[in-house]
């Protein structure tokens, strides 16, 4: 997998690690803003490359059960998050959820990424596999690198909804029709009794209508 990224075009990992189970994998290249998402399926390695900005949640669960989770909060990023709901992952999602290992025992620490690809819009990196006592060494250690890395997709997120902020064009302001009719209405009053000319009344509609 590792080779599989050294051999991407325009991308060049500043951080990776690679899941405790051997299949996953993720790397940030911090200069051009691009994540390297890698799995192995049956010995067969495929690399996803993907700009920062198409990182929509970041999830860290155990044993199922949400830890923390951060998602695109702008417009644009709801919207996007939307699309992929729709197309199936929401349900999946929501089907982790529930807790079934023995009390004080735990099993896995996954971290869960959802990303702008509706054929496939899920990435995960296991950090615990096996089961440990929960607060033990397998435990804290698994918990340590996956908040690392989820706060590294908070960071990633965070500044998307900034940049999304900066790149969204301004709402003109739109004056509605129902305040364009009334004040119409007290132009024509004003110069059916003669404190407004015919040419006056005109420019001032004029202005009205113009917004």
């Amino acid at each position: 997998m590792e080779k599989s990224l050294r051999r991407q075009k325009d991308f060049s990992a500043t951080q990776k690690i690679m899941g405790c189970d051997g299949n996953s994998c993720i790397a940030i290249d911090e200069i051009r803003k691009k994540i390297g998402l890698v799995s192995n399926n049956l010995n067969k390695v495929s690399i996803r490359v993907i700009s920062c900005r198409d990182l929509l949640s970041s999830e860290i669960f155990e044993d199922g059960t949400t830890i923390t989770k951060t998602s695109r909060s702008s417009q644009l990023g709801g919207a996007l998050i939307g699309g992929i709901a729709q197309g199936g992952v929401g349900a999946l999602i929501g089907g982790l959820s529930g807790k079934t290992t023995t009390s004080g025992k735990i099993k896995r620490v996954v971290l869960r990424l959802i990303v702008n690809d509706t054929t496939n819009p899920t990435h995960e990196i296991y950090f615990q596999n096996v089961e440990g006592n929960s607060g033990g060494l397998i435990h804290e250690a698994a918990m340590k690198q996956a908040r690392h890395w989820h706060s590294l997709c908070d960071v990633l997120i965070k500044r998307a909804d900034e940049e999304d902020k900066v790149l969204a064009p301004k709402t003109p302001q739109i004056i509605s029709q129902p305040y364009v009719a009334d004040e119409l209405k007290k132009l024509a009053e004003l110069q059916s009794v003669g404190v407004l000319t015919a040419d006056e009344f005109q420019q001032q509609k004029a202005v009205l209508l113009k917004g």
